[in-house]
Order: structure tokens, then sequence, then C-alpha cells
């Protein structure tokens, strides 16, 4: 049995025991396992393994640009998409589910501006109008991007160019 330290508060006296042998190999562990990962992998100094987290980031970003490369909405895709009644029409119902509210039924403005006129303030284009409703304007436009989806975004696009009041 292990020796008493010799002291005692409140009637408890205290015992020396050792460490427990599997907590002192664990230490032991994690002190050889940070040694080897601080020479190779790069910290105060650039590492010996050759690994960068600039260079995991441009792999990261070059691999999400083919992922979602058939997502995003091109500018030869809308222009294709102008005379598409089919595009139109989808356009349409988008239109009076999500813009409605601010632009009017018509489109004739409530909140938001009129949009059937050739006054615009952000572009009259397809594609300036796809950039409108992806990314919203300071003005109160809220973006669109992560509710619609490019492939949405280009319909209702196409739609508010046909409204007779794009360029």
């Amino acid at each position: 049995m292990p020796e008493k330290i010799g002291h005692s508060v409140d009637g408890i006296e205290e015992y020396d025991n050792p460490i427990p042998r599997w907590l002192m190999w664990l230490l032991y562990f994690t002190v050889i396992f940070s040694f080897v990962y601080w020479i190779l992998y790069p910290g105060f100094w650039s590492g010996a393994s050759g690994w960068n987290q600039a260079h995991m980031y441009e792999e990261e970003v070059e691999l999400a640009s083919v992922k979602y490369a058939a997502f995003a909405s091109k500018a030869e895709d809308l222009n294709s998409l102008v005379n598409n009644p089919k595009a139109i029409a989808e356009g349409k119902e988008i239109f009076a589910q999500n813009c409605s509210p601010c632009h009017g039924a018509d489109a004739h403005g409530a909140i938001g501006p009129n949009l059937t006129d050739k006054d615009w303030i952000y572009g009259g284009t397809p594609q300036a109008i796809a950039k409108t409703v992806t990314d919203g304007t300071a003005n109160g436009m809220p973006t669109w991007k992560s509710q619609l989806g490019s492939l949405k975004i280009a319909d209702v696009a196409v739609y508010v160019h046909s409204l007779g009041g794009g360029q």
C-alpha cells in the first residue's frame, strides 16, 4: 500500500499514489506526435511535407469550379433563352411567386421600380438583370441566389427582359 504524504485536512489524508502507466504512455505519445507533426506541417516554418494551406485552398476552389460549372448561367445561355417561350413562362411563374410583392403583379412597380419602362437603374440586358437578381442591390433588392439558383434566375431575367423594358 502506498505511503501517506503526511498531512491531513479535516480528517482526510492523502496517499502518495503514482500516476497510472497508461496515462504516462498517453502523455509520451502526445509529445512525440506533436513533435513529428510540427516537423512535417507548417507552423512557424514551411514544413517538411510541402503541405501548404494556400495550395489546399486553390485545389478546392478548382475542384468546386469544375463541379459547379454546369450550374453557372453564362451569357450565351441567357441570350439563347431570350426567345424561348418555355423559359419565359417559367420565369413568369417564378416572378409571380417571388418578385410581385415588391414589383407588382404586372411589374409596373410598387415598392420596387417599374420593370416595363426603358429606364433601368442597373441595366436592362438579360445579363445585367440576372446579376441584379443574383446579387441584389444596395437600395433594398435582396439577393436571390440561394433561394432560386442560377437556372431559375436565368428564367426570371429572360421574363423581365421580355416585358418590353429590356434593352
